[in-house]
């Protein structure tokens, strides 16, 4: 397993409920990324590792109930076919305040970047990560709070990030405040090519 610096962190933070977001259709890849294997584990397990190491509560957006484990639901999208309708599905179905959502296509998720996001949600309703190559708004903290907005856009059939990011108080975390190595660590597998270069460790 290659994820970065995991300890033992389950319960520390039970007012959050940790997301896989498994609603894509994986069609760049032509394959399902979540089950991809990179060295003898599928994606999805390294995320689902990566959770269990903060989280008590964990549940799966998406209509994958081949992913399910014993105490974690897979909850079919409300609104499929956009990130911004598995964000919805993951805050409407948490018991908790906090959702903290990750997808099943990182292969090298770092427990470092959710200690950080974590530690800066006092007063806002999501604290995402923002990087030259734009938004992580899937690996990244939300606030019940979201809902109203996400529902008003999945409503009108609006899904861009972007306008969604500008209705809430959302704080930014920029590549001086992640830790050394966040470039690998927020790399997302879409490609067959991508795929290829990380078995190669060229990524």
């Amino acid at each position: 397993m290659h994820i970065s610096h995991i300890d033992n962190k389950s319960q520390n933070y039970p007012d959050v409920t940790g997301v896989l977001l498994a609603g894509g259709k994986s069609q760049r890849m032509g394959q399902d990324k979540a089950l991809l294997q990179l060295d003898g584990t599928t994606l999805f397990e390294r995320s689902l590792t990566l959770l269990k190491q903060f989280f008590t509560h964990i549940l799966i957006a998406g209509e994958r109930p081949d992913l399910e484990r014993p105490g974690i639901l897979a909850i079919a999208d409300f609104y499929p076919g956009s990130a911004l309708g598995g964000l919805h599905t993951g805050l409407f179905a948490a018991e908790t305040d906090w959702i903290f959502v990750a997808p099943c296509d990182m292969p090298y998720p770092d427990a470092r970047i959710v200690e950080r996001l974590l530690a800066e949600r006092n007063g806002f309703d999501a604290v995402v990560p923002r990087t030259p190559e734009g938004y992580e708004p899937v690996f990244a903290l939300y606030h019940k709070n979201c809902l109203p907005q996400m529902e008003a856009m999945l409503q009108h059939n609006e899904f861009r990030i972007y306008d969604f990011y500008q209705r809430i108080a959302i704080r930014y975390l920029d590549p001086a405040e992640l830790p050394e190595g966040w470039g690998r660590s927020l790399i997302n597998l879409n490609t067959p090519a991508q795929l290829a270069h990380i078995k190669e460790r060229k990524l």
